[in-house]
């Protein structure tokens, strides 16, 4: 079985459905479906439970990802380190984040006049399974988290933001615990911020309607300037929204910063790294200036 064949596999698995890994992978259904069936009769076992529509690793496939995982990990880690060595190494630095709020976009551009050769690929987080070709992940939490590939960059505290326009604007604090009646916007469940924001009202006494859940950042904006609704959120730079300190509860969240301990650590990921915990360091509490 060649490399070509376990990176196959390794889609497959990722994407549990032929038809989506046949688009990832630029081949029809049925070419992809009668790879499945070859991989299957070299290994001599079955590898994956064939459902409508889906299709889902065994315990043998399971075993099988185990391998496949490590031998193109190793794999594509020579070679990294090989054309780094060559000075033919990518200048992308990879990051998935969830929630990481106004601190990256700042964090990028401060690094990038320190290194103007460095280029940014930005995706979603999957909370289930670092990509392979993620360096980095943010993501936030409101408990310390044990993983020694984590280190917390910061704690922020929680503001309600609401329209400039909302009764609540001119108030100097507020209480959560009265504001059971207020419609507040979420974040999806992909983003760190709906789990934060549910668990401290909650603490307040109540669980709100979970009927407003919105996907993209920039909509929860314009629904927040419009007056549709409240939400909690680390501090923004919007001058159509007001942020009001919660009085009643201690609002706060952790900014994390884990490496990928599977994907070869080039010199510029070193340096990103260093420069990701300095930057924290030099900030009043944590936080970017406004």
């Amino acid at each position: 079985m060649n490399f070509q064949t376990l990176r196959t596999f390794y889609t497959i698995a990722r994407c549990g459905k032929l038809t989506a890994a046949a688009q990832q992978l630029n081949l029809t259904q049925s070419a992809l479906s009668r790879m499945v069936r070859q991989m299957e009769e070299e290994v001599g076992v079955p590898l994956f439970d064939h459902r409508r529509n889906r299709i889902a690793l065994n315990q043998n496939g399971k075993k099988f990802l185990q391998m496949a995982e490590g031998v193109l990990g190793q794999y594509d880690n020579c070679l990294r380190e090989i054309k780094e060595d060559n000075e033919t190494f990518s200048r992308t630095l990879t990051i998935a984040l969830s929630a990481a709020g106004s601190s990256l976009p700042l964090l990028i551009h401060e690094f990038k006049k320190q290194h103007p050769e460095a280029w940014f690929s930005l995706k979603g987080y999957d909370h289930v399974k670092m990509e392979p070709d993620v360096q980095f992940c943010f993501f936030c939490s409101i408990f310390p988290i044990k993983d020694p590939e984590a280190f917390c960059l910061a704690r922020e505290p929680l503001y309600l933001t609401a329209s400039s326009a909302s009764s609540l604007a001119g108030r100097a604090s507020v209480a959560l615990s009265e504001l059971s009646s207020r419609n507040f916007l979420f974040a999806d469940a992909h983003n760190d911020m709906q789990e934060i924001q549910m668990y401290y009202c909650r603490m307040a006494g109540f669980t709100p309607e979970m009927d407003n859940v919105i996907e993209r950042q920039n909509i929860l904006m314009m629904l927040l300037e419009l007056g549709e609704g409240v939400s909690l959120l680390p501090k923004i730079n919007n001058a159509n929204l007001v942020q009001i300190p919660i009085q009643d509860i201690s609002c706060t969240r952790l900014i994390y910063m884990k490496r990928n301990p599977q994907i070869y650590e080039t010199q510029l990921a070193k340096q990103f790294e260093t420069f990701c915990r300095q930057f924290f360091e030099m900030l009043p509490d944590g936080m970017p200036e406004s």
